[in-house]
């Protein structure tokens, strides 16, 4: 049996030899377009709700007409941080405000707010991440791109009296009006989003035990929730369906005239159109109510963790901020709690 080193005369190789960067192989021209196409079947394979994916496009998009605009058409690998950061200035700064927008205008005004900003960053981070990482792209250009610094939520809610106008604004002899009129009452009974509202199907609705279950299909951390619901809300809700019933056989509980889900800007347009009829200068929107909800909740002594649940949110970080306390209470509080009024009520000893 021959027993030599067959390795013996034979040549071998032990250290690599590392290619420089310019000997690396190019990855494969796409063009804007072709790389969100991707970006899409990647976020549907892992199975994210078609409103994130919505979200995700809509705001790409507005990227791609930017860089169109200033560039031409570009292939993905040509997007540089510089130009990242160009959008992102000219975001803040330029952008005409409520461009073609369906029913606000900005009368001229120009430049988005730190926290939309931050919203296409952070969806321009997610694009250009992922394609880094499914080797579409060489270099990350959304890398060291950081978000605006901008201030804590100050949506502020609505007051009492603020309220009793609000809701007096709808002329409920009228079946789209009556159906705002509910809707404004169900936000503030129980801080539903307005997707949830447009979503919403009779068989959720449980009338005996007054309170709407949501499936987790149809929350934003996909967990089923339950939004209990007052007597008087749980009544209103119940006429609409019953008078909805009367015209158009649908499984929604709130509909247009013509028997169709509501959608959103319906509603927000509705609610804005209500707040200029009822005088009010704040901003009257379905996610005002919300946090108006949120806020008179608190101040009635419901439990931060009780509040979480209600509204859906995975982290509480997120409840506190929903929470607002007016410049009244905090002066109402302060007396009620100052050390110095006790110790001066105590008398000196």
């Amino acid at each position: 049996m021959d027993k030599r080193d067959r390795r013996i005369g034979k040549k071998t190789v032990l250290q690599r030899t590392v290619p420089e960067k310019d000997d690396v192989l190019p990855t494969p021209a796409h063009t804007m377009d072709e790389a969100l196409e991707y970006f899409v079947q990647i976020k549907r394979a892992a199975n994210l709700k078609d409103r994130t994916i919505q979200g995700y496009v809509q705001n790409m998009r507005y990227f791609i007409e930017w860089l169109t605009d200033r560039y031409g058409q570009m292939n993905v690998n040509d997007v540089t941080v510089d130009i990242l950061r160009e959008y992102i200035v000219w975001c803040a700064t330029e952008k005409p405000y409520y461009d073609n927008h369906p029913f606000k205008t900005g009368r001229g005004r120009k430049g988005l707010s730190a926290a939309s900003v931050n919203v296409r960053i952070r969806v321009l981070k997610v694009f250009f991440n992922t394609l880094y990482k499914e080797d579409l792209i060489n270099t990350n250009p959304a890398e060291n791109i950081s978000l605006m610094r901008q201030d804590i939520d100050t949506i502020e809610p609505l007051t009492d009296e603020e309220l009793h106008r609000l809701l007096k604004a709808p002329d409920k002899r009228y079946f789209a009006q009556f159906r705002d009129y509910v809707i404004m009452t169900l936000i503030l009974d129980t801080g539903i989003r307005l997707n949830e509202i447009c979503s919403l199907e009779i068989h959720e609705i449980d009338f005996t035990r007054k309170r709407i279950t949501l499936p987790a299909s149809k929350n934003k951390n996909r967990r089923s929730r339950i939004l209990p619901l007052s007597t008087e809300t749980a009544r209103l809700l119940r006429q609409l369906v019953k008078e909805t019933a009367q015209y158009f056989d649908t499984n929604y509980v709130f509909t247009t005239n013509y028997g169709e889900p509501v959608n959103e800007k319906t509603i927000q347009k509705a609610l804005s159109q209500y707040g200029e009829k009822a005088k009010i200068t704040k901003r009257v929107t379905p996610h005002v109510l919300r946090h108006t909800f949120a806020t008179m909740a608190a101040h009635n002594g419901m439990s931060i963790f009780h509040l979480q649940k209600i509204l859906g949110h995975a982290d509480i970080t997120t409840t506190r901020k929903y929470v607002q306390v007016s410049d009244n209470e905090l002066t109402e509080q302060h007396m009620q709690f100052s050390p110095i009024r006790r110790l001066k009520r105590g008398g000196s000893k």
